[in-house]
């Protein structure tokens, strides 16, 4: 990805329950769907929570994630990405979208669309997670870089 220091320094990361931070890292779901909107552009790390899996929420999604153990993955980094645009959806905005986006997010007129491009699954990092978009520590940003993975 190359980023600045600039872009290091604001980096931030998201936590979202599985299977949806897995879905976002194998590039299934592209679009994160929130409440609540942000001004925040770059890389964002996408952060599996140490939340439970359910089966019934795997259901919607088995022709796609049969072969991903969501529960290896807990607590842990999954993926980077940049994100590059929130977009108020409307309904114009949702019919755009795929059947299988749609399947991966809540879509109702009124919430956010975050866009995500560049998305790069990596091996997973164990890593707290925090509520809302979130500083992750200075150790895991400078392990990523010797790591080359941003």
């Amino acid at each position: 990805m190359s980023p600045t220091l600039e872009q290091l320094q604001g980096l931030r990361a998201i936590t979202l329950w599985q299977p949806w931070a897995g879905l976002i890292a194998h590039k299934f779901k592209q679009i994160e769907t929130r409440s609540w909107s942000t001004d925040y552009r770059g890389i964002i790390l996408i952060h599996s929570a140490k939340r439970p899996v359910y089966p019934s929420e795997l259901e919607p999604f088995s022709e796609y994630v049969s072969n991903f153990d969501f529960v290896q993955d807990l607590g842990k980094i999954v993926a980077i990405a940049k994100l590059t645009d929130c977009v108020l959806m409307t309904d114009e905005f949702i019919e755009q979208q795929s059947e299988l986006e749609k399947l991966c997010g809540n879509w109702q007129p009124g919430r956010y669309a975050w866009q995500l491009s560049q998305i790069q699954k990596i091996d997973p990092i164990p890593c707290p997670g925090k509520q809302g978009l979130w500083i992750p520590p200075k150790e895991l940003i400078a392990k990523l870089i010797l790591d080359q993975l941003i």
